[in-house]
């Protein structure tokens, strides 16, 4: 048996009566080794482009297509995105809105939560307290907001009286709220009952926020629109409060008028985001309605609304203008109206002046 084997370019060797790893007698090319590979025509790696194969198609520049816009836009708000901006002590901005051009200022403004709250029920429906709305105006009020919306999540609040009567009735509304409104999630009031009107909720399949301190819907029995948590035992209710409605299976909860110094202690003990509206900086995010913060609502604002803008003025005065452009006849000018053809208006004006009823020649 012979075979040839090439140890490298200057090595050719015959095996023979054996196999490879038993070689036998081995004889040397000797004209291999005479023949040695200049150094100038040594291989050197090639750096230019590969050429192309048979049948091959090959692109004369790298293609450059630009990133369509809905690529570049910003992602979704979603509940493992709102905790990971508590996890990164990222600030999460809460605001409310209750139909679409507040939405699509919410939108354009680059909030990361949208609250349909109750209290819409003063600042939009002109009810005294936010008591007297309805599960159907709520709705109404979502689904306007929906409509507006792309990147925030959207949370709907459960109004008085659609949720402490039974679980059943928990689960119901909220249900309408993901179903009919398309919200993301709902908001519920108070512990005591509630803690299990929202672990309900959640079993369902449906995230639920808290909200504890302040409770507009309650306020009576708190004694009316004050802070709370301003005694120990009060702060340790509040304490107690919220530490169940995590249990519970909150994805966040609201701190509403409770001072500064009870909020930083309660939120060391929780784990989910916490959400403050005049509950202090130590919260893991902020809201303010909207209505209060652009200065349009002119009902009592609450100390810790701060006013960003002053719109009912501007508001006003705008409407004003209008009313006096119109009782002195400069509004509306040549600018803002239509125009015919001279000759279709003098056949209109020959046909209302042969003194026929015009109706039988219109059309």
């Amino acid at each position: 048996m012979h075979r040839t084997m090439l140890k490298s370019k200057l090595h050719r060797a015959t095996v023979a009566d054996g196999g490879l790893h038993d070689a036998g007698a081995i004889t040397v090319d000797p004209e291999l080794l005479e023949r040695r590979t200049p150094p100038s025509s040594r291989w050197r790696p090639w750096s230019g482009p590969r050429p192309a194969r048979k049948g091959e198609h090959r692109m004369s520049t790298t293609p450059r297509t630009p990133v369509p816009p809905s690529l570049a836009a910003p992602l979704p708000m979603t509940l493992p995105r709102l905790a990971e901006k508590q996890r990164l002590g990222e600030p999460i901005v809460m605001v409310t809105a209750y139909d679409y051009p507040s939405a699509q200022v919410a939108e354009e403004a680059g909030v990361d939560v949208v609250l349909v709250g109750d209290s819409g029920a003063m600042t939009v429906l002109g009810y005294p307290s936010t008591v007297p709305v309805s599960t159907d105006e709520m709705l109404m009020l979502a689904c306007a907001v929906r409509r507006g919306l792309q990147t925030p999540l959207l949370i709907g609040d459960l109004p008085f009286g659609s949720y402490e009567a039974s679980d059943e009735q928990a689960i119901a509304t909220a249900q309408r709220f993901i179903k009919e409104a398309g919200c993301d999630a709902v908001k519920l009031e108070r512990g005591g009952t509630s803690v299990q009107r929202a672990r309900a909720i959640v079993a369902s399949g449906i995230p639920v926020m808290g909200h504890v301190g302040l409770t507009p819907q309650t306020a009576t029995a708190l004694g009316g629109y004050r802070a709370q948590g301003r005694t120990a035992e009060r702060a340790l209710q509040v304490a107690a409060d919220a530490l169940a409605l995590q249990d519970a299976g909150c994805f966040s909860i609201v701190f509403e008028a409770i001072p500064a110094a009870v909020t930083a202690a309660v939120v060391a003990k929780l784990t989910i985001p916490v959400i403050g509206i005049g509950a202090g900086a130590a919260t893991d995010g902020q809201v303010l309605v909207f209505h209060d913060l652009l200065g349009i609502y002119d009902g009592h604002a609450p100390r810790f609304a701060k006013r960003y803008q002053d719109l009912r003025a501007e508001m006003v005065a705008g409407v004003a203008e209008y009313a006096a452009e119109v009782r002195r006849r400069a509004f509306p000018g040549p600018e803002h109206t239509y125009s015919i053809d001279e000759h279709e208006l003098r056949r209109l004006h020959e046909g209302l002046s042969a003194g026929g009823d015009p109706r039988g020649a219109a059309g």
